[in-house]
């Protein structure tokens, strides 16, 4: 090559054998090297020599990157040929890129290739000059068959729109034939994240520069904290490529980008911004679309030299992993962020494909729970919803198998205790003492559950002859949480509650079975998982003898002490009460079987007598839930094939899930609040006492629904006009239902009061029918025009 060709005037130390340079002349894509004009400085020169040298050996790889910062840079494009590939970890090979240069074209195209021939017909707008526009165009072709040979040769690799003011940098100072390699290199070691199918991981490197500026001027950070970083995407995803003019300008850029890892690059905009501080300042806060417009744009001229030595200042006092708000942390192992700082020089190819992969990987992932997350929150009201239900639902078979537990357990105390009682009415106690005069007439009221070991009722029933066997046996009843053991020679007594006849009989049994101590004072109390001291207030019968009775004139005698059980136990007393926060409270109201609740939907839809009469005082709130979220699941449903039928068969069908939140909001309000409402009316007018309460309404609107469930399952036919009389007769019913119950209760009070009651009552009711009609049947409704 020619000095004049160059369009130098001084030397060049001469580069190795076979280097690019020595054949940039030769190929058709010709680098670019008229725009320095001027001859190099004899220091200059040593530099060059420096760099050349440091290219020979790859140890010296920090001194590289040392004069690659420094003052000028490469100076020269001569020298980025060679230093270039050096930085980008490999040594440029004239032979294999020869070989490549004609392989690719049998290569698979590039999703992106379309793309590419848009952008790069924008490309070369400031550099080079002085050049006719058939050179251009010989140009724009090279630039396109390097991105196009980089794009096929690597597949995974995604186009985005600015990788072509990168490339055409690297074409201008290496040529078309070295270009490639090193832009696969660039693209797959340096700015990978660049050229991933999402553009989160380019956004990652935005967030840090806010991180950055609080940890040197927090005054200025809060300052731009409504303007989000974006206005550096176009500057940090190009190099800076695309926002620099100068051709002398970017190429020494990239020598000092080059040279470091993918996070100074984030830093130098970062010092671009602190410079400009005076001039954002001047603009208020509360104007983020100006600050915004003024960052987006790089002032003009750059003094390049002063920010490089301000921004490996900022490097160094505020390293990336010092940064505040845990900003590092975020960053993604595998991103360029990471990968580059400080190992750049080990990396290769195959470390980089693997690297994508593996971005690519958790990319998916993060993009699964990202679309989960949405759309959870879309449909947060269906699913608060349906979890609020199946919630219910659980603890609804929870507390109803709890409490069939206890009466499992109830049925055998019953079964077994009349041997219990024929052992007192004999007069013997337990362990062969007599019972206390007038025990057994003891009333109590407990109502808490009671579980017996079926294994000790049957010692005592297997022993009745036995009383040295009774006085072993042990008898072990739980109420709730707390065990009280009762056992023989141990001063307690069997309290129970007989009726009139002297039969006890299962329901006074599980209503009013309790046990008490007979000793005067008070019994420790037993923990759940231990057994009290066994101590006998009687000493033990000599061998051989007979087991006699105790001589009831001895004063120490417990048995002979007067009688100081507790008061009997009342509904009002605090062991029976339940309170608000605890299960039980909550358990009265599911107790009921399938045959009860089934019993009541029948008389629901069959009226034959009144339903507060079928309700005998235990009104539940199982069969109304139950009801209520059948008649939810059911609308869902028809509503859906409602839609379906009204498709236009051109726009893809899409399930509607606000369907399912506006039945469960619609059903479980109504069902919820207009009985409260028609309660706080009747307590108002004094009519709540007339055999009706809060529970009983809830119950009475909960059963009136089992007739729209017949009647949602009918309703998805595009017929208007039968799906109005459907609706129609649901109304009727459900209505009457509710009208047939509730006037015996409201009668009471005046006339024209009673009337308003119903009237409302009525009304409320036709606007259900109303929503349920126009929300969800028919191709009329409005679940059906929700795709026009």
């Amino acid at each position: 090559m020619e000095r004049s060709e160059r369009g130098h005037t001084g030397s060049l130390v001469p580069p190795p054998s076979g280097s690019p340079q020595t054949e940039a002349a030769e190929v058709k894509g010709r680098p670019y090297n008229d725009w320095r004009g001027k001859a190099l400085t004899l220091g200059e020169c040593n530099k060059v020599n420096n760099i050349l040298a440091a290219c020979e050996d790859p140890k010296d790889w920090d001194i590289l990157a040392s004069l690659a910062t420094s003052t000028g840079g490469f100076l020269d494009d001569e020298v980025r040929q060679v230093a270039w590939p050096c930085l980008l970890g490999y040594r440029a090979d004239s032979n294999a890129a020869s070989d490549q240069s004609h392989a690719w074209h049998d290569l698979p195209h590039h999703k992106d290739e379309s793309q590419v021939k848009l952008d790069v017909n924008r490309s070369f707008i400031y550099y080079p000059k002085n050049e006719s526009e058939g050179q251009l165009d010989r140009r724009k072709e090279d630039l396109s068959a390097v991105i196009t040979q980089v794009l096929r040769e690597n597949p995974d690799l995604c186009y985005f729109q600015g990788f072509h003011d990168i490339v055409q940098v690297f074409l201008l100072v290496l040529g078309e034939r070295y270009a490639v390699e090193a832009v696969s290199h660039l693209s797959l070691l340096r700015i990978r994240d660049f050229m991933l199918p999402s553009m989160n991981p380019s956004l990652t490197h935005l967030r840090l520069i806010p991180s950055i500026l609080y940890s040197v001027d927090p005054k200025l950070c809060r300052h731009l904290s409504q303007t989000q970083p974006f206005f550096a995407l176009a500057a940090t995803l190009t190099l800076y490529a695309h926002d620099i003019q100068d051709y002398g300008d970017i190429s020494r850029l990239f020598d000092f980008l080059l040279a470091h890892g993918a996070v100074v690059s984030v830093y130098f905009f970062a010092v671009i911004v602190l410079s400009r501080r005076k001039e954002l300042f001047e603009i208020p806060a509360d104007e983020p679309e100006m600050l915004h417009s003024i960052l987006s744009k790089l002032p003009k001229p750059l003094d390049l030299e002063a920010l490089i030595s301000r921004t490996m200042t900022l490097v160094e006092d505020h390293p990336p992993e010092e940064l505040p708000f845990r900003a590092w942390s975020r960053v993604s192992c595998f991103s360029v962020l990471k990968t580059t700082r400080g190992s750049m020089r080990r990396q290769t190819m195959q470390d980089g494909h693997e690297l994508l992969l593996q971005q690519m990987l958790q990319l998916r992932r993060e993009e699964l729970r990202q679309h989960g997350m949405a759309t959870m929150w879309k449909y947060r009201r269906s699913a608060s919803s349906v979890g609020l239900a199946i919630f219910i639902g659980v603890l609804s078979f929870w507390l109803r198998s709890s409490t069939a537990k206890k009466e499992n357990s109830l049925q055998v105390v019953s079964a077994m205790l009349p041997t219990l009682i024929n052992h007192l009415d004999q007069g013997h106690g337990l362990g062969g003492f007599p019972t206390t005069p007038g025990l057994r007439s003891v009333p109590c009221t407990s109502k808490l559950g009671v579980f017996v070991d079926r294994d000790e009722l049957g010692k005592l029933a297997d022993c009745q002859n036995d009383t040295t066997a009774q006085s072993r046996a042990l008898f072990n009843f739980q109420f709730g949480d707390t065990t009280t053991i009762i056992m023989a020679n141990r001063g307690y007594d069997v309290v129970v509650d007989v009726d009139a006849e002297g039969d006890l009989g299962h329901t006074d049994l599980q209503e009013d079975l309790e046990f008490h101590s007979s000793t005067p004072s008070t019994p420790e109390p037993i923990s759940p998982t231990s057994h009290p001291p066994r101590r006998p207030p009687f000493p033990p019968p000599e061998a051989n003898s007979s087991p006699s009775p105790p001589d009831f004139t001895d004063p120490t005698n417990p048995l002979n002490k007067p009688n100081t059980l507790p008061p009997p136990t009342t509904a009002s007393t605090p062991s029976s009460k339940r309170y608000l926060w605890s299960l039980p409270f909550y358990a009265q109201f599911f107790d009921v079987d399938t045959t009860t609740v089934l019993t009541r939907c029948l008389a629901a839809l069959y009226p034959r007598s009144p339903f507060l009469d079928t309700l005998d005082g235990n009104a539940d709130l199982y069969g109304p839930f139950w009801l209520a979220t059948t008649v939810v699941f059911i609308l869902f449903l028809t509503g859906t094939i409602s839609q379906y039928l009204a498709w236009n068969r051109i726009e893809h069908f899409a399930y509607d899930f606000r369907l399912l939140s506006g039945a469960a909001g619609l059903v479980y309000g109504y069902t919820l609040v207009v009985p409260v409402v028609l309660w706080g009316l009747l307590r108002w007018y004094g009519a709540a006492g007339e055999g009706i309460g809060l529970v009983e309404c809830w119950a009475l609107y909960g059963y009136a629904n089992i007739i729209w469930i017949p009647v949602a399952l009918i309703s998805w036919s595009p017929v208007t006009v039968l799906n109005w009389v459907f609706v129609a007769v649901g109304l009727v019913v459900s209505a009457g239902f509710l009208v047939r119950n509730l006037w015996p209760v409201v009668s009471v009070v005046e006339k024209r009061t009673s009337r308003g009651i119903v009237v409302a009552v009525v009304a409320a009711h036709v606007g259900l029918a109303l929503a349920i009609k126009m929300l969800f049947f028919a191709h009329g409704s409005l679940a059906a025009k929700k795709g026009d």
